[in-house]
């Protein structure tokens, strides 16, 4: 099984990428998420998650996921790697598979 469940802040607005097909895109973005404890200076420390959400819609969502947004995300975590001069790295992202406003205000969405 390979699910997970986030709830936590936008880093900066996300970002769209359109696919060269036109009919679809990936809206990327960091979710800060606020760990259980507190350091040894008092202060509540955050791990900053990347986040890929593939949709057809990405430009009406996209003009909401705003830096500070509080929202939540469902999706499944994506380990991918690369090679560059002979070296492999590993990335691990998340894949969204819904993403849920938890702060209420007027805005309306589309």
């Amino acid at each position: 099984m390979n699910n997970v469940n986030l709830i936590g802040r936008l880093t900066k607005d996300a970002q769209i990428v359109e696919m060269k097909s036109g009919n679809r895109s990936v809206i990327n973005f960091i979710l800060a998420v606020n760990k259980d404890f507190i350091n040894d200076r008092g202060e509540r420390e955050a791990d900053f998650i990347p986040i890929s959400y593939w949709s057809n819609h990405g430009e009406k969502l996209c003009l909401h996921l705003k830096k500070g947004k509080l929202i939540g995300v469902n999706g499944r975590i994506c380990v991918k790697s690369s090679v560059k001069e002979e070296i492999k790295k590993y990335f691990t992202t998340v894949e969204a598979y819904k993403i849920e406003f938890l702060e209420h205000n007027k805005e309306v969405l589309a």
